[in-house]
């Protein structure tokens, strides 16, 4: 693998202005290929050099690496069912009762893409706000990706287990693959990459999440939430990379990565972005049926299907804001150029 390669396009990344800093590894199983990291973890309101030990605020990629693992782990210990439906754990759910586990997990449900939950500030309980909206489709119709449907997959799991999403996770994805360095909420004196100002104070955004809705639900939430430095990412990939060996049967892990939704506009397993041959945020190169996820932020892990072989680009594109849309390009390259030298 032409590694030199890699480096340049992360740099032109860095030149054009598409990210203050980057962390991008790539490597398979217990082997590492290539690393690289550069740039500033801030820029505002003073210059701050990333650091091994940087966290980012991985956005969506929570999704996949605590609420979707989690689930899954719980799913072996016969504790949740994908054929659950969501009225076995909540009361009320508004003409809603017959979503299930499994549509929440592929983005079939119906439930609109994102609500500003943060706007509602008499409403304490996010499940009833999610709930009482209108489906933004019939159920199981297509594909769109919803972070609201992440968030009531959390409230689950947390009903289930009878504590806060981060202590699960932590318990069944951090402890057991060694990710030391990975929190909800981190400690007040870690070093984290920056974001983006608070829309409310238009104070700088760092330690503390982006996403406004898991901002409202103080940091622990399905959708979003997660800080992990690029070695902890890395721990992570090493097992995807060895489609769960150690961590998840594999018929559990096979059933993760099936598309269940080959005639929809995305290709979706459970909590998995899958390439289907469609629009792909990780480029056209790796083959049909690889697997990973994204984060707003600017964070992406993917898996060849056929090696094993992975790739991490970590970056915060959101500081100093969310408009700066030139990363995409960059990221398309960087996955690209991996894929295609396998």
């Amino acid at each position: 693998m032409n590694t030199e390669n890699l480096k340049n396009i992360l740099l032109k990344g860095l030149e054009q202005g598409a990210y203050p800093c980057c962390a991008a590894a790539v490597g398979r199983g217990n082997e590492v290929f290539f690393r690289f990291s550069a740039g500033h973890r801030a820029l505002f309101p003073e210059k701050l050099p990333l650091t091994e030990n940087t966290l980012f605020d991985m956005a969506s990629l929570t999704k996949l690496m605590g609420t979707t693992m989690a689930c899954l782990r719980m799913l072996e210990e016969g504790k949740i069912a994908l054929n659950d439906k969501i009225s076995k754990y909540f009361s009320q759910c508004f003409g809603k009762e017959d979503i299930t586990v499994f549509m929440l997990m592929t983005h079939t449900s119906g439930i609109s893409a994102h609500m500003p939950l943060y706007l509602d500030k008499d409403s304490v309980d996010a499940v009833s706000a999610i709930l009482s909206k209108p489906l933004a489709y019939p159920t199981g119709t297509k594909t769109v990706y919803s972070c609201m449907g992440y968030i009531l997959l959390g409230k689950i799991l947390e009903k289930i287990e009878g504590k806060t999403l981060d202590k699960i996770v932590k318990e069944r994805v951090f402890v057991p693959l060694g990710m030391e360095n990975s929190f909800y909420n981190p400690p007040a004196d870690a070093i984290c990459a920056a974001t983006e100002r608070d829309i409310f104070t238009g104070e700088m955004v760092c330690g503390v999440v982006h996403d406004e809705n898991a901002r409202f639900l103080k940091g622990i939430s399905g959708n979003a939430g997660m800080f992990c430095t690029v070695n902890d990412t890395v721990r992570f990939a090493k097992m995807l990379s060895q489609r769960g060996a150690g961590y998840l049967d594999e018929k559990t892990f096979s059933l993760a990565v099936t598309d269940y939704t080959p005639d929809f506009d995305e290709s979706r397993g459970l909590g998995f972005q899958l390439y289907g041959g469609k629009p792909f945020p990780g480029g056209s190169k790796m083959p049909m049926g690889s697997y990973g996820h994204t984060g707003f932020t600017g964070t992406s892990l993917f898996v060849d299907n056929k090696t094993g072989v992975y790739a991490i680009l970590l970056t915060n594109r959101v500081h100093p804001t969310r408009e700066n849309g030139l990363l995409y390009p960059i990221r398309r390259e960087f996955y690209d150029t991996v894929f295609s030298e396998i």
